[in-house]
């Protein structure tokens, strides 16, 4: 019931947008993109498993005493006072092809700067993708539906829509109105109810509830307010303020603000964000970026950043107080004149705030990786890096190399081989995973262009480690279309 008066609204969108729509005024138009996806993966699920305490060896070190060794190697986790220890053991592969239809609609000249747009996403799936592919049992999703009205100096908005700004895209149902003033001067304010980003949905929805607890048993309102300043070309600002509050009005679930600013002066450029919990009376992003001006076609970035996880008030992962961490981190990249070869290089520093944690994590952490590019005068490139991640709890090491022939933007063939390794969080032992993957693309007509990609990813564990099967093995076939002419706004986010 949720999304049903959503569909009925962008039916009468996507009909807006129909050819026979578009034909009693000249001045009319519409454009019609869809995006039919079929993607094919094979993998080893994870299934629950215990064993008696007895059966469990020696501590796994570094841990507290919950993490033991199994009698097979593997690491299972005790519990004081519990006569079984409990572990995740790899059972036989599974395969799914799970497919994704969307569809943007666009429509104009219904009226002197009124146009329609609609965003659709149908899913349906085959075998076992329904219980491993995010959202592949949902078969019908209203990204967006809104009519839009621009004259100029304003532009309003109506039905469902996303709002863009420093504090990220959120989504929400309702209306938003931009005034631009003479000045270069922009003030925009929007409201409507609140859906969960990334999943297009109120934080009422089944799909929270079966992940959370203590789901909301409340919608939410979102209001905010932002405001642009732009008096020359060298520099640039704005700020926005927003809020969201429950429908009932018994409390919040959050309330922020962020500012941005960039300046530019003698070919150097210097860009900032201040990111402000309001709620929680707590900065989640402070940063600084100094980009020098080229020097013998080097180019120089230096940064200085300030991260604090931010939670919305609703859900309970913010009551086990998240670290941040202040980081710097330099770039440069340098092309040599003459020279099909360009270089890249960069390295940070983490410090990371104090945790309550019973065991013993590091309170700093580094990054560095370094690439290489080659771009032949014809149509083959090539390209490498190798990046290492070293942090508190979780560290990664990756390699990439790449060659790709291009024959022009919508026609390439590519060949991808990666090595990776991650641990602790996200955890494949003290093996690596190795991947190979073949990607093209293909124009069929003008306006039907033909993509896919086919990679093996395997993994290999060493020196004898215990620890789930990772490998995997992926396919999918993109088929790209477009029905009408560009209508000159065609519903990109602004």
């Amino acid at each position: 019931m949720r999304t049903r008066w959503w569909r009925r609204i962008a039916l009468v969108a996507a009909l807006a947008a129909s050819p026979a729509a578009a034909r009693p005024v000249s001045a009319q138009g519409f454009r019609i993109t869809g995006t039919s996806v079929a993607d094919w993966v094979s993998l080893r699920p994870l299934q629950p498993d215990s064993i008696v305490a007895s059966a469990a060896g020696d501590t796994v070190a570094g841990s507290t005493g919950d993490l033991r060794h199994g009698p097979n190697g593997q690491i299972v986790r005790c519990l004081a006072g519990e006569a079984y220890c409990y572990f995740r053991r790899p059972v036989a592969p599974i395969a799914g092809l799970p497919l994704t239809q969307d569809i943007e609609g666009t429509a104009w000249g219904l009226a002197r700067g009124l146009r329609g747009y609609v965003h659709l996403r149908g899913r349906t799936s085959v075998g076992n993708a329904g219980d491993f592919w995010p959202q592949a049992n949902d078969p019908v999703d209203v990204l967006a539906a809104y009519l839009e009205l621009d004259r100029g100096r304003w532009r309003a908005r109506a039905g469902r829509q996303w709002h863009a700004s420093g504090l990220g895209y959120y989504d929400f149902d309702g209306a938003a109105l931009l005034w631009r003033a003479r000045t270069a001067l922009a003030l925009e304010g929007y409201a409507g109810w609140s859906l969960e980003r990334g999943l297009n949905e109120p934080a009422t929805s089944s799909e929270i509830a079966a992940l959370e607890p203590f789901a909301p048993d409340e919608r939410a309102y979102l209001f905010g307010a932002e405001a642009h300043w732009r008096p020359n070309g060298r520099f640039a600002t704005s700020a926005v303020y927003q809020r969201e509050l429950r429908t009932d009005r018994a409390g919040l679930y959050s309330e922020r603000a962020a500012g941005d600013a960039r300046a530019r002066w003698l070919g150097a450029t210097l860009d900032g964000r201040l990111v402000y919990d309001v709620a929680e009376l707590q900065t989640n992003e402070a940063r600084l970026r100094l980009q020098l001006p080229t020097w013998h076609r080097a180019n120089l970035a230096l940064q200085a950043r300030h991260h604090r996880p931010f939670f919305e008030l609703w859900t309970i992962w913010g009551a086990f107080s998240p670290v941040g961490f202040d980081e710097g981190l330099a770039t440069v990249d340098w092309r040599p004149r003459g020279s099909n070869f360009s270089y890249a290089i960069h390295g940070g520093y983490r410090t990371y705030a104090q945790t309550d944690a019973a065991i013993g994590l590091r309170t700093n952490g580094w990054r560095a990786g370094a690439d290489v590019s080659w771009h032949n005068l014809g149509h083959v490139s090539a390209s490498g890096s190798y990046d290492v991640d070293i942090g508190s709890g979780a560290s990664s090491t990756d390699a990439r190399a790449s060659l790709r022939w291009l024959q022009s933007e919508r026609m390439s063939v590519g060949v991808t081989a990666s090595i990776t390794q991650s641990i602790y969080e996200f955890r494949i032992g003290t093996g690596r995973m190795y991947g190979l993957a073949i990607d093209g693309s293909t124009p069929l007509t003008d306006e039907v262009r033909l993509v896919g990609d086919i990679g093996l990813y395997q993994h290999a564990l060493t020196n004898g480690a215990p620890g789930p099967d990772w490998t995997q093995r992926r396919a999918s076939i993109q088929l790209e279309w477009m029905l009408g002419r560009d209508p000159g706004m065609a519903g990109a986010a602004p």
